[in-house]
This record gives C-alpha cells, structure tokens and sequence, in this order.
C-alpha cells in the first residue's frame, strides 16, 4: 500500500499546488500549510472574507454543484499541472477525515506518485470500526489509512458501510444495471476510459482514500484525456450517487492497481453439480 513510512526519498525545491473544495468550512488553518504549497481554494459557500486566507490563497467562487468531485475535475481542466511534483486534493476540512493532514504535508519527499492523505470517515461514526483504526495506529507514525472496497458492492471488504452499500445500489438503479456489476469498470468505460475499464474488469477490489483526500504526481494527470475528464465533470454533475461513485475511484483515475483478479471458469474445468 502506499503508506508514508515506506515511500522513496525525494529531494526538491518547487512550488506544489493544493487545491481546496470548500462550502462553508472555516479556512484559517490554510495559514499552517508549509510554504512549499500554493492554494487553490474554490468556494462554493458564503464568500471568503478573512484577509489572512485570501492573502495566502487564490480563491475562487463556483456555484454549488456536484460536490468535490466537479472541484477537483474543473481543476484538472482549467489548469494545466503547475511546475511541482504533486497537486493535493482535499475537501475544505480535511482533519475530520485526515488528523495528520498538515504533517503529511510535511512530509512531501517521501510521497508515492499517487497518494492518500486520510484515515478514517469519522470517528463519531465508527467508520472504519475502532479496532481496525487502532491496529493501522500502532503501525505507523502518521495516520495513513487507503479501504479496501469492491468494485461490485461498493462496501469496504473489511466491515459494513451501509452508506457506500446505498452508493453501489444507487448507481445500479440508476444506469439499470444487475447486482455483481463491476461498478467501476462500468463508469471508466461511460467516461471514454476503455483502457481502464477493462482493467477494472479483471478485479474485484479497490482501494479509496476517505474524504477524497489525496495527493497524485502532476504528470499523471498531464496523461488524463481531457474528453474523459469533461465526461466525469459532467456526471458529477448528474444524480447524487455518481459524486460519491467517483469519490472512491479517484486513486484507479491515476494508475493505482486494482486487487484480488476475478475467477475466470475454465472451459476444461468440469462443473461442480
């Protein structure tokens, strides 16, 4: 998995971009981002009035549409990679879902090209279960957590998240799909993703990291198509459940592999009766 303690050292001076999506989310602890990062901020709440967030970021006003995944696919479009190796995506309050989220900022030169930076839903809710978070703990300085999921069910493979259960349902029902559907080779393949698609469709599992939080090397999105990115902006756009569909494929977006290869029956093997 790619967990900060074991990645690759990089040494470097450039300026890395950290785009924000923020509603209503107080935004002064952007003052605390380390220097190496210029802000993107787009608001699509009230308007941004302190002097020290519009000092230190370039803010944006949108209009309230299509959750983060349209923020971060507007930025992609609008903007070409800037002159640093990665560009932070993160929703306007990252400590719910990343506690470490400034410290693994920090810690930059030891990312992997595609990079999650949360670790957990939200405490409040148990998602992932308390006994899994105090496992992942006790294994690592900062908390780094990448869930496993499937690509049929949408619900991590460790515990029952009803909520991502109710996602898979929703995007069934809504492109009138049967249940054991690969969900995500389906949706690379409506965004022109042909390649990917079939990718996904040899595998049942995935990996997300929570909140959309997450860091990825600028020319891996240099290599995005930008008809597939124009395609993902415009479902985001569409029913609710596609926000949260594309929320936990983001890391696949970018060449993360998928896990656990679908059983293929052999045309020799004799049928169990």
């Amino acid at each position: 998995m790619n967990h900060i303690p074991h990645a690759p050292q990089r040494h470097r001076a450039a300026i890395n971009d950290l785009v924000i999506a923020r509603y209503n989310e107080p935004l002064e602890w952007v003052q605390l981002v380390p220097p190496g990062f210029r802000i993107h901020i787009y608001n699509k709440g009230e308007p941004i009035t302190s002097k020290p967030v519009q000092m230190r970021a370039h803010v944006t006003d949108c209009r309230n549409a299509g959750r983060e995944s349209e923020t971060y696919l507007t930025h992609m479009l609008e903007h070409a990679p800037g002159s640093g190796d990665f560009t932070v995506f993160s929703q306007g309050d990252p400590f719910e879902h990343s506690p470490d989220f400034l410290e693994l900022l920090d810690r930059i030169q030891e990312w992997q090209p595609i990079q999650p930076l949360s670790w957990c839903w939200k405490d409040s809710a148990n998602i992932p279960p308390p006994a899994l978070l105090r496992t992942d703990k006790a294994a690592r300085p900062l908390r780094v957590r990448p869930e496993l999921f499937s690509l049929a069910t949408w619900n991590p493979i460790e515990f029952i998240d009803v909520g991502a259960a109710r996602t898979g349902h929703a995007y069934r029902t809504v492109c009138r799909l049967p249940e054991g559907t690969n969900l995500a080779s389906h949706f690379f393949a409506s965004c022109g993703l042909a390649d990917l698609a079939e990718r996904a469709a040899d595998f049942l599992v995935g990996r997300f990291s929570y909140g959309a939080i997450f860091a990825v090397d600028n020319h891996l999105i240099a290599e995005l198509p930008a008809a597939a990115l124009c395609r993902m902006r415009e479902a985001a756009l569409g029913p609710a459940c596609y926000g949260y569909v594309i929320e936990r494929i983001w890391l696949h977006l970018f060449g993360e592999p998928f896990a656990l290869p679908a059983p293929r029956i052999s045309a020799h093997c004799p049928a169990v009766p």
